[in-house]
């Protein structure tokens, strides 16, 4: 455990609060790559080279694996973002995807600049991910998703994005979108929760959970001390 601690000290584990106050889960991120999501609703970092970006999901899945009991115990749910590069490395790799398959409480979350999600698409990079491993819908509302999308796959949760949220807040507009979204989906999960007004505004939606700074994140030592049980 102490050499993951100094091996990957850049992830951080990002609440994902139910609405009840529970905890569904984390996201697995890395700080740089929030910083960067918080300034542009982009899911993953741009500047890294399709190689770094699978260096990156390979150290998550490693983080994943080593604190697989955390997540087993205490029925979490982890989810990794992924793009167009780490998604086809995935599909081209049978190592990974046994991974995977083996360890089920993981979740990729495509962003939705995921090239697939064009109306065009056949979607087989899609289809081929969905058989190792169950997938997310992130940052929906930010331009490049539909409720058309939506209805055609198969998406466990759909994460409403944080620029959405913050221009729709408290109208019933707001409240119109999650109810189109949940029948298509297990649950709709709001990001960029900040404050108890947000929550105050969440209040009533019919939302599975909740994201954002109001709740602080674990890196993998305070992830251990809080969850971790010898049995």
């Amino acid at each position: 455990m102490q050499s993951v601690t100094r091996g990957y000290p850049g992830h951080i584990f990002e609440p994902i609060v139910t609405a009840s106050g529970g905890l569904l889960g984390f996201e697995l991120a890395r700080k740089s790559q929030k910083v960067e999501s918080q300034q542009n609703s982009c899911g993953y970092e741009h500047n890294l080279s399709p190689e770094d970006k699978v260096k990156v999901f390979f150290n998550q899945v490693t983080l994943a694996c080593v604190n697989a009991n955390i997540f087993i115990d205490n029925d979490f749910l982890l989810s990794i973002n992924i793009d167009d590069d780490i998604a086809c490395h995935i599909v081209s790799n049978t190592a990974i995807r046994n991974v995977l398959q083996q360890h089920r409480f993981i979740r990729l979350a495509l962003d939705q600049n995921f090239s697939e999600f064009s109306e065009e698409s056949p979607r087989k990079v899609i289809r081929s991910l969905s058989e190792c491993c169950t997938l997310w819908l992130d940052n929906f509302g930010a331009g490049s998703t539909s409720l058309s999308l939506v209805m055609n796959e198969s998406f466990e949760y759909i994460k409403v994005s944080e620029s959405f949220f913050w221009q729709h807040q408290g109208t019933q507009s707001f409240r119109k979108i999650i109810e189109h979204l949940t029948p298509y989906c297990q649950g709709v999960i709001v990001k960029g929760v900040e404050n108890a007004q947000h929550v105050e505004y969440l209040n009533g939606s019919n939302i599975r959970a909740m994201q954002g700074i109001l709740w602080t994140s674990y890196n993998q030592e305070e992830l251990i001390q809080s969850f971790f049980s010898n049995g």
